[in-house]
C-alpha cells in the first residue's frame, strides 16, 4: 500500500505542483492551457490572487510529492513529511474554496462555470487525499509504538 500511495502522491500532487510552476513562470501560458482562469472570464482581482497563490504554492504544495518519493524509497521520514503535506493540502483546498466562494458572493467574476467546477473538484480531491494521507501516516506511526 505504501508504494502505491507513494506513486499516487508523486503523480497527482506532483502534477499540481508542476501546474503551479507553469503558472508562476508563465501565467499567460497557464491560462492558454486551461490551468488558470482566462482574463475574459475573471476579474483582475481574481487573476492577481491566483497569480500570487501560484507563487506561494511552490513552497507549500511540494510536500506531498516529496512524501511520495520518500514513501517509494521507504525513507523513515515519510510519515512526518506526509502529515505535514496532508495538513497543508487540507488547509490550501479549504482556503481556496472559501476565497473563491467569497469572490462569487461579492459578484467578482471567477471564471466560467466549467472552470469553477473543475477547480472546486480539485479542492475536494485535495481534501480527500490530505485526509487519507494523514490517516495512513498516523496508522503507520502508531503501529510502530
Amino acid at each position: 500500500m505504501q508504494s502505491i500511495l507513494g506513486w499516487i502522491l508523486i503523480i497527482f500532487p506532483g502534477a499540481l505542483f508542476l501546474i503551479q510552476l507553469v503558472s508562476s513562470l508563465n501565467f499567460p501560458l497557464a491560462q492558454k492551457l486551461g490551468l488558470q482562469e482566462k482574463v475574459q472570464n475573471a476579474d483582475p482581482l481574481l487573476i492577481r490572487s491566483e497569480r500570487y497563490t501560484a507563487y506561494w504554492d511552490l513552497v507549500s504544495l511540494v510536500w506531498l510529492p516529496v512524501a511520495g518519493i520518500l514513501m517509494v524509497i521507504n525513507h523513515s521520514w515519510w510519515p512526518a513529511v506526509s502529515l505535514i503535506g496532508g495538513a497543508i493540502y487540507i488547509d490550501a483546498a479549504g482556503r481556496e474554496a472559501a476565497k473563491n466562494l467569497s469572490f462569487r458572493h461579492e459578484g467578482i467574476k471567477a471564471g466560467t462555470k466549467q472552470e469553477q467546477s473543475l477547480f472546486f473538484s480539485t479542492y475536494i480531491a485535495m481534501i480527500i487525499l490530505g485526509l487519507f494521507v494523514i490517516i495512513y501516516s498516523l496508522q503507520t506511526i502508531t503501529a510502530g509504538y
